[in-house]
């Protein structure tokens, strides 16, 4: 049960969650296509997106610290923290959407890794 701070119920929205699965998903298209995303919005645009990438990931970095020095963690690395740190309704909901964000940028690595590769085997361009 959440705890009461300031008689208010202790909620947990959603907006953490989808922010570390859209990073998740988008890791390889900023890192491997940064050449394409600087052709296309150009120095500060992606001066913007370097900033604002660690305004979200250093809190979420040392709010995982913080948690994770308060106790043994097990197998299960992210999952088992999260589970139980708020308890194992908020780690299944977490821990479900981890797992698809992960299987999803599966499907971005692999195109980020052909890309990669284009010079080396021969091909000039690629048309989307």
């Amino acid at each position: 049960m959440p705890e009461l701070i300031n008689n208010k119920k202790a909620n947990f929205g959603t907006m953490p969650v989808f922010v570390t699965a859209i990073s998740t998903i988008l890791g390889a298209v900023l890192f491997l296509r940064f050449g394409y995303a600087i052709g296309h919005t150009g120095l500060i645009g992606i001066f913007g997106i370097i900033i604002l990438g660690h305004l979200i990931t250093i809190p979420t970095a040392l709010a995982v610290a913080e948690i994770a020095t308060n106790q043994k963690v097990e197998g299960g690395g992210a999952y088992y923290i999260i589970s139980r740190s708020f308890g194992l309704n908020v780690g299944a909901a977490i821990g479900i959407t981890l797992f698809l964000s992960q299987a999803i940028s599966v499907a971005f690595y692999v195109i980020a890794f052909a890309e990669s590769l284009i010079p080396f085997i021969g091909i000039e361009s690629i048309e989307y």
